[in-house]
Parts: structure tokens; C-alpha cells; sequence
């Protein structure tokens, strides 16, 4: 499964179509509801497309193609995921961008590998992954991001309780990227 290919799976496996909940902030654009739609918000449709807002009518628009086209140029190519060996647990990283933002992702990762966590990823990002995966193999790799990105979650239900409500989802999706999964079979398929 290529990156474009692997965006298009969790596009259609974990994102709905138009959203419109008010308690979401990612539907929330210049203080407009313009909603969000295949997980693409107002502020990265605008970022995508080089201008300064989106309306409601365009949010409801998107088509997926423009979603996927949306992950590759935004979450996978700008953040330099491309430096990175593919890979189950890169994917979960991928994932984790789309959700919280690539910068807050990479962070994590950086983390759990014993980075600098600034978000970015370079040359020294990237041999400490390789170097990670060469002790402790993809599987561990993914199984030790799951636990970081539940982790992240509870921090964000502590800091703003009214997201408890999307814990579930959340750890349901983190636990959809591990090894023994279905998707973990289809990845290397």
C-alpha cells in the first residue's frame, strides 16, 4: 500500500462525510461553521487551495480525490514523511497528522524514539527511526506509537473534558493500525 493509497483507506474507513458538530473546533473557520468533510477542515482546504477562506457550500464540495490529493501534498510531502522508511507504523504517525496536525504527530514520534522533539523531520529524525526499527522491529515500532498516541488523547480529554466524548473513536482508530489487524495484512499486501 502506497502513501496515496493508504490516505484513501483511512479516508474511507474512519473519516464520515460532511461534519458539521459545533463542539468540533475543526469545523470551525474564521469563526464560521463551514464544518469538515472526509476529516479535511476549513483551514487546511484553505491552505490546499491557496486562499484565505472556504464556505460551507465549498466545505460540502470536497470531493475525495481533492481529500486524498489534500493528504499526500499536506500530511505526507510538506512534513518530509517521505524521509522516513514506509511502513506500518509510519502510516500510524500519517494517521495521527491527519487528526492532530503532522507537527504534533512527528512530535510524538520524535519522542518515543529519543529526539528532539521539534516537530520536524530530518536527516537526524530519521536515522534514529531506522535505528529504532533496526532494535526493536515495525511491529514494536507500531504497538509503542499506539500507546503514545492514547496517551496524547488522554492529555487532550484532561485538558478539555468535553472531548471525552470522542475517546472511543480515537482509540478504536489507534487500535485499527496495529499488528493482527486486518489492515495490518493489507498494508504489506
Amino acid at each position: 500500500m502506497n502513501p496515496a493509497d493508504f490516505i484513501r483507506d483511512y479516508i474511507e474507513t474512519h473519516e464520515g462525510g460532511l461534519s458539521t458538530d459545533p463542539d468540533d473546533t475543526g469545523n470551525w473557520h474564521h469563526g464560521v461553521l463551514v464544518g469538515s468533510k472526509f476529516g479535511v477542515t476549513g483551514d487546511v482546504l484553505a491552505r490546499h487551495r491557496g486562499v484565505t477562506s472556504v464556505t460551507p457550500a465549498q466545505m460540502a464540495a470536497l470531493t475525495l480525490d481533492e481529500a486524498v490529493r489534500v493528504g499526500m501534498d499536506l500530511f505526507y510531502t510538506a512534513p518530509h514523511f517521505d524521509a522516513l522508511p514506509w511502513d506500518q507504523a509510519v502510516a500510524s504517525v500519517l494517521d495521527m497528522g491527519w487528526g492532530a496536525g503532522p507537527g504534533q504527530a512527528i512530535r510524538l514520534l520524535q519522542r518515543m524514539i529519543g529526539a528532539n522533539d521539534d516537530g520536524q523531520i530530518g536527516p537526524y529524525t530519521a536515522r534514529l527511526y531506522a535505528s529504532y526499527l533496526a532494535h526493536h522491529g515495525v511491529e514494536a515500532a507500531a504497538r509503542a506509537y499506539g500507546a503514545v498516541r492514547n496517551a496524547f488523547y488522554d492529555s487532550i480529554i484532561a485538558i478539555h473534558p468535553s472531548h471525552a466524548k470522542y475517546r472511543g473513536g480515537w482509540r478504536n482508530r489507534t487500535a485499527s493500525f496495529l499488528p493482527g489487524t486486518p489492515w495490518w495484512g493489507r498494508f504489506a499486501a
